[in-house]
């Protein structure tokens, strides 16, 4: 339990530096273009970066926490150990404070993925990584998600200069000030649905091996640990418990038959002892004036056999609340060495620019939330950052900055993977 409550503890502290850290993504833009002052600018992105949480909550943004499962989900279950989940956090810490002092805009998300993997790696090697396919996406989008917020943006940017070409300038300035504001808020949602659900992800694997660890009295006893979880199957089937099953004969034959309201979405499954049935398999049937499902006794299979992935259905509220008030408690303290960086060195942007590049950032980050990918929130406003630069002109963009920023995005899955590593073989010597 006191090893739970570390993690716990250390998973908040990285997620209030994430926060500070990458409070430039939010703020940088309208800092630069004077919109707002920078106190005023943490603010309302703090703001929006708490009532994210609201939003989620009731799919008012329009995805659920997919991103919180996959980077769950990183390794196999059985290689997540306490010790390997506070290796990867103090790795993670480590080098968000390390690029935060120099300056460089680096992805606290990346950093916590590499973290996690690196320190179980290291306790049962390589063949811990769970899910290929995703992981191979995540460094994918390393490059992808900066490029395609760089063409987005300089697509906006360029339908702004044609659409605003004949505008009075002073006019139009004011407008893109205002508009500047609602775009910017649109990115701080993106960045605090993103950034905060990675920390949920990694304090639900602590609760859940806790959960498999712990005694039944002492799991029992500490409800606040408890986590939902689901289990995918073949989207053909639908699930549901055998005990509201009942036998019946239709036509001479054996057939099981529940109430319609007992089936589970098709490719969902409540519990992993639950048993399936294909959809083309259920005739509809009303009985003493309620609704039934019924198929042949044979037709249906254990779910076991089906080879379900456990999912996370539900994380406990006090996660979720202390990840988002963490994240926005942090942009508040503001990063101001990486504003810097973003703001000003990589191209100078006016009030209309700054609309083009938020726009494209908060549109790179809600398609990739979509699809639960987790993306850095700082490659995509970089590269859209740079998409508005080229826009003007390529030689507005300062290419020996964003080239020192790649090198350092790069390195941080590598680097933080390392780290973690030593810090699990230490910490394992003493645990």
């Amino acid at each position: 339990m006191t090893l739970l409550i570390i993690v716990i503890a250390l998973a908040i502290i990285f997620d209030y530096i994430n926060g500070f850290h990458d409070a430039a993504n939010s703020i940088a833009n309208i800092v630069s273009t004077k919109v707002l002052s920078p106190l005023q600018a943490v603010l309302w992105a703090a703001f929006f970066n708490a009532i994210v949480l609201f939003l989620c909550q009731h799919k008012l943004l329009g995805f659920e926490f997919k991103v919180a499962d996959t980077v769950a989900k990183i390794v196999k279950t059985e290689a997540i150990t306490m010790t390997v989940i506070l290796a990867g956090l103090i790795a993670a810490i480590f080098w968000n404070l390390l690029t935060w002092y120099y300056g460089i805009p680096s992805s606290s998300s990346h950093t916590l993925m590499g973290g996690f993997a690196g320190a179980a790696i290291a306790k049962a090697g390589f063949g811990v990584l769970a899910d290929m396919g995703k992981i191979y996406l995540t460094l994918g989008f390393i490059f992808l998600a900066p490029l395609i917020g760089m063409i987005l943006s300089f697509l906006i940017s360029m339908l702004i200069m044609n659409l605003f070409k004949n505008s009075n300038p002073s006019k139009a300035n004011k407008w893109f000030k205002r508009t500047q504001l609602v775009a910017s808020a649109a990115f701080s949602l993106g960045h605090g649905s993103n950034d905060a659900q990675k920390v949920m992800g990694i304090i639900a694997a602590a609760l859940i091996v806790f959960g498999n660890s712990a005694s039944k009295e002492d799991y029992s006893k500490h409800t606040w640990t408890h986590v939902k979880t689901a289990y995918k199957i073949d989207t053909a089937y639908y699930a549901l418990d055998s005990a509201q099953l009942r036998a019946d004969t239709i036509d001479g034959k054996a057939f099981f038959l529940a109430e319609k309201s007992n089936f589970e979405k098709k490719g969902k499954a409540k519990d992993k002892n639950y048993i399936g049935i294909k959809g083309f398999d259920l005739i509809n049937i009303t009985k003493d004036g309620k609704e039934f499902c019924a198929a042949p006794q044979q037709s249906f299979v254990s779910i076991s056999t089906l080879k379900p992935k456990k999912d996370i259905a539900d994380i406990p509220f006090w996660v979720q609340y202390a990840c988002f008030l963490a994240i926005a408690l942090g942009t508040l303290s503001g990063g101001w060495r990486i504003i810097k960086t973003m703001g000003t060195k990589i191209t100078k942007i006016n009030p209309q620019e700054g609309v083009a590049a938020d726009s494209a950032g908060a549109i790179t980050l809600y398609l990739t939330q979509f699809f639960g990918i987790p993306v850095s929130t700082t490659h995509t406003i970089t590269g859209s950052i740079v998409g508005v630069g080229v826009a003007k002109r390529t030689s507005a963009v300062r290419w020996g900055v964003t080239r020192s920023l790649l090198v350092a995005w790069i390195l941080t899955i590598p680097v933080s993977g390392g780290v973690a590593a030593i810090v699990y073989w230490i910490l394992n010597s003493f645990i």
